[in-house]
């Protein structure tokens, strides 16, 4: 991969020349003009992106890029009314370390990287040559697999990382259609490249609102999120053994997710799980989600 650089085992990073988001701009146009969006589509691309070089302390001269690997998910328990639930859970990157170590490699203090929240990272990782995306619109990278988060910063550092190549899907999946077999709700489409948000579990499960009446309530698997065409992917065949460590909540604790009460009011070892989990990035979905996990395994038990 193009200027990919090494901080250690556990980041990697890539500086991309800030003049390069001008170009960024004239592909997200012409994304938008080719492709068929919903409404929370294009609000994304049109609102929540933004690809101004913001003001700062010093002059900006790149955008960089870090990934952040973490495990691939965690076993989870879910302990209610004297029952024990099992499921998976996604696992946080560890994002104040990489930032620690891009510190120390670059060797410049805090005051010479602002964090650059609103890019379409995925998409400017796979134009600059540091990952490749799936047909699930996932990103890839070598040796990670799809267990990683994007954080990135604009820098004064050099942007050595000229590269520049056309958004598309890596060339492993041109024969591989396990992500679509595995999709629960079909939301991977054979006819376009950007999946169906608002049939994908991942989506669903971000939000307060109620399920949509057409999902099945056996596809809950998850506190949040979905891993269902991660898992299986190919491309993520060495992150078979990244398993991050078994969570269990207490019957008061998961009483207090399913409540909604929130971070703040959570004793310090809820905190902790929740943290590690990353349930704090995702909190107006947790509680309906657990409530559905609950319900569906007590509905396949009454089955059997």
């Amino acid at each position: 991969m193009p200027s990919a650089v090494h901080l250690s085992p556990e980041y990697s990073y890539t500086a991309i020349p800030v003049e390069r988001l001008g170009r960024l701009q004239g592909e997200l146009k012409a994304f938008r003009d080719s492709e068929e969006l919903n409404g929370f589509q294009r609000w994304i691309v049109d609102e929540l992106y933004d690809l101004r070089v913001p003001q700062a302390d010093f002059a900006i001269k790149s955008i960089i890029l870090v990934a952040a690997p973490h495990p691939l998910y965690a076993r989870v328990t879910v302990s209610h009314r004297g029952a024990r639930y099992h499921c998976l859970s996604l696992v946080s990157a560890d994002f104040e370390g990489a930032r620690t170590s891009l510190e120390k490699a670059l060797g410049r203090s805090s005051s010479y990287l602002q964090e650059a929240k609103n890019l379409p990272l995925k998409r400017l990782a796979v134009h600059c040559g540091f990952a490749t995306y799936g047909k699930n619109n996932i990103t890839y990278i070598d040796g990670y697999g799809s267990s990683f988060s994007y954080v990135a910063f604009f820098s004064d550092a050099p942007g050595d990382n000229d590269s520049w190549l056309p958004v598309r899907h890596d060339p492993f999946c041109d024969a591989c259609q396990i992500c679509q077999e595995n999709c629960p709700t079909g939301a991977i489409r054979k006819d376009r490249f950007l999946i169906d948000n608002a049939r994908c579990l991942s989506c669903l499960n971000e939000t307060a609102e109620p399920f949509p009446d057409w999902l099945s309530p056996s596809v809950h698997h998850t506190l949040y999120d979905c891993l269902r065409c991660q898992i299986p992917c190919p491309l993520n065949k060495g992150q078979a053994q990244n398993i991050g460590r078994d969570i269990e909540f207490t019957e008061e604790e998961t009483d207090a997710l399913i409540a909604g009460t929130g971070m703040d009011a959570y004793p310090e070892t809820l905190r902790e799980k929740a943290r590690y989990l990353g349930l704090d990035k995702w909190p107006a979905g947790i509680a309906k989600n657990i409530a559905a996990l609950i319900e569906a395994r007590r509905a396949k038990a009454t089955v059997r």
